[in-house]
């Protein structure tokens, strides 16, 4: 896992030294373990190294194949490696790493070579000899790439700010309020600086050195992994579960290459205690690292975690989130996540992160992606999922909470009612299909995927599918971008391209139903024990932010700051925006204003701290 930038000059231009420079040395705290600069005519690449597989110098990048012309800068991490290099004959390569794996698939095969892919990434590949640069994410944009132009040319990296900080000038994207309330700013090729776009996931944005020009061509659709003549039947459930199992253990499984110690993220709840299981059977002495704020009983995660762990036979290395240590990781969160913070979580991951460097564990595992493909989040289409299920069925999935005690409720059935209140406040309750735009899978392309379902069951298997990233595109960016601002790579194996062709194909009953996220806990019974596995989902990392921000914020950093002036408002009016602005919402706002002061305005860190608080954090 690394940090990559670089650019394409236009005229032949040479790439000035002075620029890659800066672009690398504000990716360094992707990759502290090495770096590397090399100029291809006006053609520039940058690489801050985080060493995980084959840590030696043999796999530094940018690594070349001058016989070829190919050259390849790379962030991420190749599960299949191996294998693909046994396919290839088991030719003698000077590394042992991925890296030089990938390379030679495309010295060999050219592009099309990312489509046998199984792993997250995002890279970019030139090819001399025919005088293009190819830049890519994978699947479901786990790996970030960003890409701007001014006037010589086209810049990439895989953090926005290290644009900023090569020479790129953003401004404030038109209709950003609107984007950054709704959400749509975290997902796509959009974001809030105008001038900054994302590479597209499973798309190549390919730049003739020569001319500039700029094309775009899908490598693949998750779309695609739908099965439009399959027919599974929800009476075969076992089948379902047994296959469901083998797939998600082999994913875990195979996540954990590496050379250097990995870890896991374990709040107690069924997807993240699942993969800690399953990476604990081949990885003694793995540690999971969670948080608990005990100011909140009922958002408090620490109990759960504790009997996950113990259950699994894991050490836990527990934080405990307070206001002041929450607010203390703010600032620097905001400016790594890249964008306005969409929730409290990512200062909790960051300090996560940073607790399990400290330990010397450069990885970590995650739950991530099992609510998307599972409809975890039940308040999106709770009306629609009920329908397809039986009356026992739909009684199953509203008192869960009730039925199933979550560990650390000691049986209290006041607790356990409190609890499906805290969910049921914190659930969103979006659920329109329409709104979504500009995401991994467009409504026209879910409909069409299901198109072998007609009626009520395809379109609700349509919106699932089509709301994958609704929250995804977010987590993902944490995930990568505050586990990255302390130098650790977080893993996601509920997105390994086979566990989603499964998912995408199960009988809907079977895959949501009869409880919550359905036949997932049918797999984590025969790992967990029943009060994990069947666990409540709540919003563990939830925290009322808000006020802890208001508590020790200056009034006059909103209402003189860089937000006001962008949205064109006085003074009263950006006030009346905080104020009726509640929970997530006004996190977003207060740090909207730490990403204009950071991006568009390229104050540091420090700076933003001593304006933001009026006696510290």
């Amino acid at each position: 896992m690394c940090g990559i930038g670089g650019c394409v000059l236009r005229n032949g231009a040479a790439p000035s030294l002075e620029r890659l420079s800066a672009l690398r040395a504000a990716l360094s705290h992707r990759g502290p373990d090495g770096s590397g600069t090399e100029v291809f005519g006006n053609v520039g690449f940058v690489h801050a190294r985080l060493a995980i597989v084959d840590t030696t110098d043999a796999a530094r990048q940018p690594m070349c194949d001058r016989e070829s012309g190919w050259s390849l800068n790379y962030n991420g991490e190749i599960y299949n490696h191996l294998e693909l290099r046994r396919r290839g004959g088991g030719a003698s390569l000077a590394s042992a790493g991925d890296t030089a794996t990938l390379l030679r698939g495309f010295v060999e095969h050219g592009p099309g070579y990312v489509s046998r892919l199984n792993g997250q990434f995002a890279l970019a590949a030139l090819d001399s000899a025919r005088g293009r640069l190819w830049l890519t994410r994978d699947r479901f944009g786990i790996k970030p790439l960003y890409i701007a132009e001014d006037d010589e040319g086209l810049w990439f990296a895989s953090e926005p700010q290290a644009l900023v900080a090569c020479g790129i000038r953003p401004v404030w994207q038109a209709g950003g309020l609107q984007s950054m309330l709704e959400g749509s700013c975290y997902s796509g090729e959009s974001t809030l600086a105008a001038g900054i776009r994302r590479v597209a996931p499973g798309v190549w944005t390919s730049v003739d050195v020569n001319t500039g020009e700029i094309a775009h061509s899908a490598w693949t659709r998750i779309a695609d992994s739908v099965q439009r003549g399959a027919t599974g039947r929800p009476g075969r459930r076992r089948r379902w579960t047994d296959e469901l199992e083998n797939v998600l253990r082999k994913a875990v499984h195979d996540s954990l290459l590496a050379d250097v110690p990995i870890g896991s993220l374990c709040s107690g709840g069924v997807d993240s205690s699942l993969v800690t299981a399953y990476a604990a059977e081949v990885k003694p002495g793995l540690v999971a690292f969670g948080a608990r704020h005990a100011g909140d009983p009922g958002l408090d995660e620490g109990p759960a975690a504790r009997r996950a762990a113990a259950a699994i036979g894991v050490e836990l290395d527990l934080l405990d989130v307070t206001a002041e240590n929450w607010r203390d990781g703010f600032v620097e969160s905001t400016v790594h996540f890249g964008a306005p913070l969409p929730n409290s979580s990512a200062v909790v991951v960051a300090q996560m992160a940073a607790r399990a460097r400290e330990r010397g564990f450069k990885v970590l595992l995650t739950g991530e992606g099992a609510d998307e493909l599972f409809a975890g989040y039940g308040g999106l289409h709770r009306a629609a999922l009920s329908r397809f299920g039986s009356p026992w069925a739909r009684a199953v999935r509203a008192l869960e909470p009730l039925l199933v005690p979550g560990p650390g409720d000691n049986g209290s059935i006041r607790r356990r009612v409190r609890a499906l209140g805290v969910r049921r406040r914190t659930e969103p309750t979006w659920s329109s299909l329409t709104s979504v735009r500009d995401g991994l899978v467009t409504p026209v392309e879910a409909r069409a995927a299901y198109r072998h379902h007609p009626g009520a069951r395809g379109d609700l298997e349509a919106a699932l599918l089509a709301r994958m990233d609704y929250t995804l595109c977010h987590l993902l960016n944490r995930m990568d971008k505050n586990m990255m601002q302390h130098s650790v790579e977080a893993r996601v194996p509920f997105l390994d391209p086979a566990v989603l062709e499964l998912v995408l194909n199960l009988p809907l009953e079977v895959r949501t139903g009869p409880w919550s996220k359905g036949i997932l806990r049918d797999v984590a019974r025969r790992t967990l024990p029943r009060e994990i596995a069947h666990r409540p989902k709540i919003y563990g990392m939830g925290f009322a932010a808000d006020r802890w921000i208001e508590e020790a914020a200056d009034p006059a950093f909103m209402t003189e700051g860089v937000l006001r002036d962008v949205l064109g408002l006085t003074r009263a009016e950006m006030s009346e925006q905080v104020a009726k602005a509640v929970k997530a919402t006004r996190i977003r706002i207060w740090s909207a204003e730490v990403w204009c002061r950071s991006v568009l305005m390229g104050e540091s860190t420090a700076s933003i701290e001593a304006d933001l608080w009026l006696n510290g954090p």
